[in-house]
C-alpha cells in the first residue's frame, strides 16, 4: 500500500520508518511551506504538494498535531486515498480510521520501530488497519469511539506522567544533594516497572505506603513542606498504593 504522509513529526517518522523497513512504497511527504523538517530526506522520499500526494497515494497519514488534524484533513482534495491519523485522543476523519501506537515515540531521526507495539484502532476499514499492524509486526486492539478519551487518558498515565514523575524525582534528589542521578533513576524506574509487570498482587509495590509505615510517610511529607504541590502529589500516590493493596 502506497503511503503519503502529511506532517513531519514523531508519528510521521515512526510510520514512515515502518513502511521503509517492510518494503512498502512511500509516495512522498507534504509539509507546510514554513516547515524545516528533514523527514523527507531521512525517509529518502519526495516532498510533494498535497494535490499530487493525494493523487499518488493509496493511504494518507495525517501526522500533524492534534489541534491541526481536522484543518489539514479538510484541505485534502477528493481522491481515492484512505485517510487515517495516529492520534490517541481524536476520532477518525474523512471516513477513515485512527491507529494510535501505544508507545512513546522518539524525535524525528532517532531509531524507532513499531514492531511489537500495540496499535489501537478506531473508525472504519478495520481490515486495512489490521493488515498494516500485521505487516509491521505490531499487535492490534480496538477501542469504541466513545471510549477513546478514556483510553488516551490511560495512555498518558502510563507514559507522559511516568516521565513527569521522573522529573520530580530528579528535582527532589538534587535538592537532597545527590547530583547526576538521572541514569540511576532510570534504572530504579525500570526495576519498578519490571516488578509491577511480574506481580498483580501487593508485591507489585515496594516502599513505605505498601508497608503501612506512616512514620516514614510523615517524614517524607515534612521534607517536602517547602513544595506543597509535590507533597500533595506524594500523598495522593501513597493513597493509590494503599487502596490498590486492600
Amino acid at each position: 500500500m502506497r503511503l503519503g504522509i502529511l506532517g513531519g513529526g514523531r508519528a510521521a517518522w515512526a510510520f514512515g520508518s515502518a513502511w521503509k523497513r517492510i518494503g512498502w512504497p512511500l509516495s512522498g511527504v507534504w509539509l507546510r511551506d514554513a516547515s524545516h523538517s528533514h523527514i523527507a530526506e531521512l525517509l529518502e522520499t519526495a516532498r510533494m504538494q498535497m494535490d499530487d500526494l493525494a493523487r499518488d497515494s493509496e493511504l494518507l497519514l495525517v501526522a500533524v498535531s492534534d489541534r491541526a488534524i481536522a484543518e489539514v484533513a479538510n484541505t485534502i482534495p477528493e481522491s481515492e486515498a484512505l485517510v487515517f491519523h495516529a492520534s490517541g485522543a481524536l476520532l477518525s476523519v474523512r471516513g477513515g480510521f485512527s491507529l494510535h501506537p501505544l508507545k512513546s515515540l522518539p524525535p524525528v531521526g532517532e531509531p524507532v520501530d513499531l514492531a511489537d507495539a500495540l496499535l489501537v484502532f478506531e473508525g472504519g476499514h478495520r481490515r486495512t488497519a489490521k493488515l498494516i499492524a500485521a505487516a509491521i509486526g505490531a499487535r492490534f486492539a480496538e477501542v469504541p469511539a466513545e471510549m477513546k478519551p478514556l483510553y488516551h487518558a490511560a495512555a498518558v498515565f502510563g507514559s507522559n506522567y511516568v516521565a513527569a514523575l521522573l522529573d520530580i524525582a530528579e528535582h527532589v534528589m538534587a535538592q537532597a544533594g545527590v547530583e547526576s542521578a538521572r541514569e540511576s533513576l532510570v534504572a530504579l524506574a525500570r526495576s519498578a516497572i519490571e516488578n509491577w509487570r511480574s506481580h498483580e498482587d501487593a508485591k507489585r509495590f515496594t516502599g513505605p505506603a505498601v508497608r503501612g509505615d506512616r512514620d516514614v510517610l510523615e517524614r517524607h511529607l515534612a521534607a517536602l513542606q517547602q513544595e506543597p504541590q509535590l507533597a500533595e502529589i506524594y500523598e495522593l500516590l501513597a493513597s493509590v498504593i494503599v487502596a490498590g493493596t486492600k
